[in-house]
């Protein structure tokens, strides 16, 4: 069969480099006319692609003329000399052979490919060019380019396990982990390879983003610019648009009947579709699946293959996006966080991009859009700038589109914008008033109640779609629901039928709250349907059909649907929602949860109802991620009395702390003032926490104002990873020592560079008196040893302080010694220091051992991850065995300890010694030293109750020796093994150990699998305050506990060690997997 002319000229062409492709498409393209052929669609088409271009635009021969015109241009003379001698290709189709890797380009369909992509692209760009108001009447379009307004985009999403891992990592906010989540993206540049991800461009890219923030318009733009031309110019043939929710319940179809109807779909009138072209180049396809979280509560979920050739809709869709159907296409996903945990099990390496919704900028512009008028659009805007929850909702276009047309209404009637709304709740039912004033064709409850009662069986059921029938069935036509509705063509077998869902799912769940107060019932009680099922406890936060019935349940709001409907609403629901909101409060709910409660009152809007809830609420601990956050807050602790404890965490998260202008998230001067003017209402606020927090020095000066103010009985402050600085240090240090430190007793800065100055300044203060600071933490301040000189002085004059942790500065030798010099002090009451990460060598032992042999206080000294060595330990060692020495807890992991430290460890531990606590874990001890620490074990005078081994490589001897400890230390009550291989012989002595009448050990910890050796992580944030003692009480009782978490074992093995467990009473054996566990999560 002769060659085609398209595969001809392919074929020459994949003989030029890729800088000598680049060169033959602009010769080829500045040699015709202008315009002739868009460089948007020449530059990204490869040889193949090229080829065919040419040849629809020029035609076989045409196109092999200006061939042969660009190689002699581009001087490659022995090229076009050979191709010369090729006789020229006919200009007609070349229907008769293949054409290389590409299909026909000429055949395919009635009226040809190409012909067929130009009638598809301009149906797509006519359906798509228009969008339809939510409240529009028949004819009433608005040019989707001429109200869409940008929506911030920004690259990545982290779950909850990598959002907790970045908020503990070093510097927070800050630095390498939050560029990488926080970068804008462009439309324009979702399917383009990022050089930072070190991979190629993405085939699946997913669109997260909470319901209202435009993940459907956003979609729709995708499509109308695509068909543009504006948007992927030259790099997909089609674009399908998808409304996932549409799948619920379709006929069953095969692969090419689906593609086929989904054409027509996106582009109706464009004609048979070349279905088998697309499947042949599925690389050339774009699909934009709207909407994927509107099939969790579907009946499309994964089932068999339904009978005949086809299969369900939902089955084709889960195989496309794992890429087990079509996998070279390219799919635009959008969907709510909700959905985004099922549908990352299903995707294979997708980017993910949040829409974060409107800037300021872009909020003033969507106004300017929606009204004509610039004197409406300034006036519009004014009102809503007035009202600062309102100007904070803006950042969700769907509110913006509320807004505006309430707003538009009132300036159409004449009236003055003062949109008086406060809350969700106002400003949704305001909307629906609008859409139901009375006029002289309608009355104004029309099927209110009906809709009201559709909405809420679709929530019970997790269902978004409605049929015709189940209208009827609610009293419901298309002219009543039309206002409310939306309506989409779903094929059923043979015939089309049309399905109904409320334009966005926020709506069905206003009124599926709506319909609630609708009932004429008694107020309901809290286990019955249906408040039951809305009201059921979790630690998730309440759904939004929830906090919407907080807000109708108002008087305000009854009052407004009274008069709606002409008829009377329950007022009994109130009562009800009050004992909810104290029983929640009373299990001491966690952070989501407790804020989502906070948002239910404001949506009340109620001072008398939030001040009786708010009084249950004993503690308030909530991560402030958005402005909006920050304003429910302030208003429920400005509204109620002050909580005895107020943790915030999160102020400066969000665009704001990455320089973006105005993204919805916190304004953190304002946040701070609304917050500052509600915690001083009642003084009863003892314990404040504000973690993880961009705020810096000028976001923290309220605080350092009301701690001067008399009569605050603040006892415990922490700021963890705040940005501040030796400038908010000395106002702290200020207002302490003009009174706000006589109750505080707990401070934590940790993870703030203070620097030596801050540092000095809070000495300074610490040294006033009066101060009763019983606990100070200084993790991570960026110390030096300049600093220890003013913490010495502190420990030397304080009668009061007794925690001092200042872990993660480098500290060195020196520095130390200077505490030591105030710890030696007869007064020093100190009773827990923690130096972990502070550059010390052995050098500082002696100063060290002199502490505790001076007849100190300390009981808990923590060294982890300083390099001492086994000369430091022997030093440090004369201090642990001197008559004086009071020390309970000492904590030496990852301190390069050899085999030679094991006799200066067994003497300690053979002699009267007060050491309950041991941890050596992280360190070569080798089978020498292993067996020098069990010989002091052994000794009767032994005291001690929990040693760690973690990680230090024993062998099946040192299991021998461990084996034997268990019976002759009745004192010992938890031993941790963990990540060390014991084989068949160790595990045969740790059963035998076990099984010793004189073993009493409760707690065996065996953790391995990988763990890596590497040093400390961050502890949690906003730690618990440590008992001033922190002293084991003896403990006899309680059950038996042996943790083995992959430990490798046999089968044998296993079977004895469960032996063990049945014959030991109480001992419980469990495995469990722990891959990726290090030293610090093991440690208490």
């Amino acid at each position: 069969m002769a060659e085609g002319g398209t595969c001809r000229l392919a074929r020459y062409l994949d003989e030029l480099t890729e800088h000598e492709l680049k060169k033959f498409k602009l010769t080829v393209r500045e040699a015709g006319p202008p315009g002739w052929l868009p460089w948007g669609r020449m530059e990204p088409a490869d040889r193949p692609d090229l080829a065919a271009l040419l040849v629809s635009h020029l035609g076989a021969a045409g196109a092999w003329r200006a061939a042969l015109s660009a190689l002699d241009t581009l001087g490659l003379r022995q090229l076009r000399e050979r191709a010369a001698k090729e006789p020229p290709p006919p200009d007609a189709a070349e229907a008769g052979g293949p054409d290389c890797a590409a299909p026909r380009e000429e055949a395919s369909g009635p009226e040809g490919e190409p012909g067929h992509r130009e009638k598809y692209r301009e149906r797509v760009r006519r359906r798509f060019q228009a969008l339809e108001e939510r409240n529009a009447r028949l004819g009433e379009w608005v040019p989707l380019s001429r109200r869409y307004t940008p929506l911030l985009l920004r690259s990545g999403h982290a779950g909850a396990g990598r959002r907790e891992q970045e908020l503990r990592a070093s510097g927070g906010l800050h630095g390498r982990l939050r560029e990488e989540r926080g970068r804008p993206l462009e439309l324009a540049e979702l399917f383009d390879a990022d050089a930072g991800e070190g991979g190629g461009a993405p085939t699946t890219v997913v669109l997260l983003g909470v319901a209202g923030i435009g993940k459907t318009t956003l979609a729709r733009k995708v499509l109308l610019d695509w068909a543009s031309g504006a948007l992927y110019p030259g790099r997909f043939h089609y674009a399908l648009y998808v409304r996932c929710g549409a799948l619920d319940g379709a006929a069953p179809r095969s692969v090419a009947e689906l593609l086929a109807d989904w054409l027509e779909g996106t582009a109706p009138g464009s004609g048979p579709a070349p279905v088998a072209t697309l499947l042949a180049r599925p690389a050339r396809l774009l699909f934009v699946l709207d909407g994927f979280d509107e099939l969790l509560g579907g009946r499309g979920g994964p089932g068999g293959r339904a009978a005949g050739a086809g299969r369900p809709a939902c089955e084709h869709l889960r195989e496309l996006l794992a890429k087990r159907l079509l996998p070279e296409a390219s799919l635009l996903v959008t969907t709510r966080p909700l959905a985004l945990e099922p549908l990352q099990a299903l995707l294979e390496q997708p980017r993910v991009a949040e829409v974060l919704g409107f800037g300021v900028a872009q909020r003033e512009a969507y106004f300017h859009k929606y009204f004509p008028e610039p004197g409406q659009a300034g006036r519009a805007w004014a009102a809503v700038q007035a009202n600062e929850v309102l100007f904070t909702m803006c950042f969700v276009p769907l509110v913006c589109w509320v807004l505006c047309t309430g707003l538009r209404q009132q300036l159409d009637s004449g009236e003055a914008p003062a949109p008086t709304a406060r809350t969700a709740t106002a400003v949704y039912t305001a909307f629906v008033g609008s859409l139901l004033r009375p006029g002289p064709a309608r009355s104004p409850a029309a099927g209110l109640r009906g809709l009201c009662a559709l909405a809420a069986a679709g929530l019970r059921q997790g269902r978004l779609w409605f049929r015709e029938p189940e209208l009827r069935r609610h009293g419901l036509d298309a002219a009543t629901v039309s206002a409310f509705l939306h309506v989409e063509q779903l094929q059923r077998e043979a015939e089309r039928e049309a399905t109904y869902s409320f334009f966005h799912a926020t709506f069905q769940e206003f009124f599926a709250a709506l319909a609630l107060l609708l009932e004429r019932r008694p107020p309901w009680p809290l286990g019955r349907a249906p408040l039951g099922r809305l009201l059921r406890g979790s630690e998730a936060p309440p759904p939004l059909a929830v906090r919407f019935l907080f807000g109708l349940s108002s008087p305000e709001r009854a009052g407004a649907l009274e008069r709606l409907l002409g008829g009377p609403v329950a007022r009994g629901s109130r009562r009800a929602l009050l004992r909810w909101v104290r029983a929640q409060a009373a299990r001491r709910p966690g952070r989501a949860r407790t804020l989502g409660l906070l948002y239910c009152l404001f949506e009340a809007q109620e001072p008398e109802f939030v001040r009786s809830a708010m009084a249950s609420f004993r503690e308030v601990r909530v991560r402030v991620r958005t402005r909006m956050d920050g304003l429910v807050v302030a208003f429920c602790l400005r509204g109620g009395p002050s909580p005895g404890a107020l943790e915030l965490d999160g102020l400066g998260c969000g665009a704001a702390g990455l320089g973006l202008p105005g993204a919805g998230t916190c304004s953190l001067d304002d946040v701070c003032r609304e917050i500052s003017s509600g915690l001083w209402v009642r003084r009863s606020l003892s314990e404040l926490g504000l973690g993880e927090d961009a705020l810096g020095d000028a976001g923290m000066r309220w605080l350092c104002r009301a701690l001067e103010q008399p009569g605050w009985p603040l006892h415990s402050l922490t700021l963890l990873n705040c940005w501040l600085t030796s400038e908010f240090a000395a106002s702290l240090s200020c207002a302490l020592a003009l009174g706000g430190g006589r109750s505080l007793t707990r401070l934590d800065l940790s993870y703030n560079p203070l620097e030596d100055p801050g540092a000095a300044s809070l000495c300074r203060a610490l040294q006033q008196r009066g101060c009763g600071l019983r606990s100070l933490c200084l993790k991570k301040c960026h110390l030096t040893e300049e600093a220890c000189e003013g913490l010495g002085s502190v420990l030397a004059g304080s009668r009061s302080l007794q925690w001092l942790d200042l872990s993660f500065n480098v500290l060195g030798d020196r520095g130390v010694g200077l505490l030591c010099a105030g710890l030696r002090q007869a007064g020093c009451p100190l009773r827990t220091l923690r130096l972990r990460n502070c550059s010390l060598t052995g050098r500082s032992c002696p100063e060290l051992a002199a502490v505790l042999s001076s007849g100190s206080r300390l009981l808990d000294l923590r060294l982890r991850n300083n390099a001492l060595g086994d000369a430091g330990l022997g030093l440090l060692c004369r201090g642990l065995g001197a008559p004086r020495c009071r020390l309970r807890k000492l904590e030496l992991a990852n301190c390069r300890l050899g085999p030679a430290c094991g006799p200066c460890i067994s003497s300690v531990l053979g002699a009267p010694s007060s050491l309950q606590f041991l941890c050596l874990s992280g360190n070569a001890l080798g089978d020498a030293g292993v067996r020098e620490l069990c010989e002091g074990l052994r000794r009767p005078g032994c005291a001690l109750r929990e040693l760690k081994v973690q990680m230090c490589g024993l062998t099946g001897r040192d299991f021998e020796a461990l084996a034997r400890v268990l019976s002759d230390c009745p004192g010992l009550r938890l031993l941790d093994l963990s990540d060390s291989s014991p084989g068949e012989e160790g595990a045969r002595w740790l059963c035998w150990g076990l099984k010793q009448p004189g073993c009493r050990l409760r707690s065996l910890r065996w953790v391995w699998g990988g763990a890596g050796r590497g040093g400390a992580g961050r502890d949690p944030p906003l730690p618990s305050p440590p008992p001033p003692l922190p002293l084991p009480s003896p403990d006899h009782s309680g059950a038996l506990i042996c943790r083995l978490f992959r430990s490798g074992l046999s089968e044998a093995a296993k079977t004895e060690l469960a032996a063990v467990a049945r014959a030991k009473h109480g001992l419980e054996i469990s495995y469990q997997s722990s891959a990726c566990i290090g030293l610090q999560g093991l440690e208490p």
